[in-house]
């Protein structure tokens, strides 16, 4: 089974300025296989997690890549939308900075790309010459000026990303601007640095070491000069492997120690939601989020979850960097289906409120414990879902293993039903928490109670 790694890469834009016509968005550019580990040297493309035409949004999974080791998450690191995808699901062996997609930034005018032009591969240089050049001797450089040259490479093939530069001052690369990029806008990536030294293409220069001095220059030019010694191809420090993992892991750690943090804060109740559902299939312009709202709103006046005695309540809306609050004025006395038409208009036009409400309505995963907003209680409100009692799961189950077996029953077989459920998160610092998570159940249960 292939393990399961989150690796937050985005395709380098720099190959879009090379295809530039008149017609061509110049800031439309090709999404590449990126090389997501330092032996990679093609993948295969397990599942688009967008559509063509499809926006999305920094931290969004764009593409699930395989290799012959593993199955990683590629993200997107900016804003921006999928304009084509080049390479379809299931396709193998694509090769490196192979083009596999056009993206696009949040804007631009899809129709003047030309899609052609940027969906050639990038053709390889041809040498002059079949034998390449002997190389310049290279003096022998401290570890502070490779350290620096890493830093201030500003080279064809990119500048260094962080944990580039630590590969390469842990391994003493000096020919720094003879690797080349597979990151965003070129830029130099630890795989690209950990290829780079596999292949053998790494000049190494060791920190100088003091040596004894010889008792004269005359003594010196005696000693006869030894041949010069082919280095042996250079090997992947230890260090820089583990660095590489740990970077592969660090968006997959943070997620999950960010999910410990809200579990901690948070009360979760299932309610039932059979009536809930058969009351919005019976009128489309219902929706679950104003059901919630008002639920929300009359809960407050029940369960005091601030000192202030705050009763007001709003809606998140995604933003760029946090997400914005608006506030839905006298929710616990306006009809839902009023609700349903103020929540819309306020997550699309909506301003943000200048003093923040007691309880903000947001979808599952919106916000992350930086993000949380402050005094404040984020309720979500899930989905409708189809459970099975356990008696009825048993039964089921039993009469499954009966027909396996052959085992001849009496017993009539009863269809098993499945009721609707909905998981409701109360997301609080507050003690009156788990009280009001109680209310919030017995309105959703009652959802009749809520259309007055």
């Amino acid at each position: 089974m292939f393990a399961r790694l989150s690796v937050a890469r985005r395709a380098a834009r720099a190959a879009a300025s090379r295809f530039h016509t008149a017609a061509v968005n110049t800031d439309a550019s090709a999404f590449t296989m990126p090389a997501l580990s330092p032996t990679m040297t093609e993948g295969g493309i397990a599942r688009w997690e967008k559509k063509e035409g499809e926006a999305f949004a920094a931290g969004d999974l764009l593409v699930q890549i395989e290799t012959d080791k593993a199955q990683m998450d590629v993200e997107a690191q900016d804003d921006g939308i999928l304009v084509k995808i080049l390479t379809p699901e299931g396709t193998q062996g694509v090769k490196v900075n192979s083009p596999i997609a056009i993206i696009a930034e949040d804007g631009d005018d899809i129709s003047s790309i030309d899609i052609g032009a940027l969906s050639k591969a990038p053709e390889a240089k041809k040498s002059d010459d079949s034998v390449p050049p002997a190389p310049a001797p290279v003096a022998a450089k401290t570890v502070d000026e490779v350290s620096s040259e890493a830093h201030e490479d500003r080279s064809a093939s990119g500048v260094l990303a962080p944990a580039a530069a630590f590969a390469v001052h842990a391994n003493h690369i000096s020919n720094v601007g003879e690797i080349k990029g597979s990151g965003p806008k070129g830029r130099v990536l630890k795989g690209d640095v950990l290829r780079f030294l596999k292949e053998g293409k790494a000049v190494i220069s060791k920190p100088a070491t003091s040596e004894p001095a010889v008792a004269s220059s005359a003594a010196a030019a005696a000693v006869p000069a030894k041949p010069a010694k082919k280095s042996p191809a250079p090997v992947v420090s230890a260090d820089s492997e583990t660095a590489f993992l740990v970077q592969s892991l660090e968006s997959s750690v943070l997620r999950h120690i960010a999910a410990l943090e809200l579990a901690k804060k948070t009360t979760t109740v299932q309610v039932s939601a059979d009536k809930l559902v058969k009351l919005i299939k019976a009128n489309k312009a219902l929706s679950d989020s104003a059901f919630a709202i008002r639920a929300a709103a009359l809960a407050l006046h029940q369960v005091s979850l601030a000192k202030d005695a705050n009763t007001r309540v709003g809606v998140a809306v995604e933003g760029s960097r946090a997400p914005t609050v608006v506030e839905i004025a006298n929710a616990s006395t306006t009809g839902v289906l009023d609700l349903a038409t103020a929540i819309k208009e306020a997550k699309k036009s909506g301003t943000a409120a200048s003093d923040m409400p007691a309880v903000v309505l947001a979808s599952d995963g919106l916000y992350t414990p930086a993000t949380l907003p402050v005094n404040s209680t984020v309720l979500v409100v899930g989905k409708p879902r189809q459970v099975v009692s356990a008696g009825d799961a048993a039964a089921e189950l039993d009469g499954a293993l009966d027909q396996l077996i052959g085992v001849p029953t009496k017993k009539a077989q009863v269809p098993v039903k499945s009721t609707s459920v909905v998981d409701v998160k109360v997301i609080s610092d507050s003690p009156a928490a788990a009280a009001f998570a109680a209310k919030i159940k017995a309105f959703l249960s009652n959802p009749e109670l809520l259309t007055f």
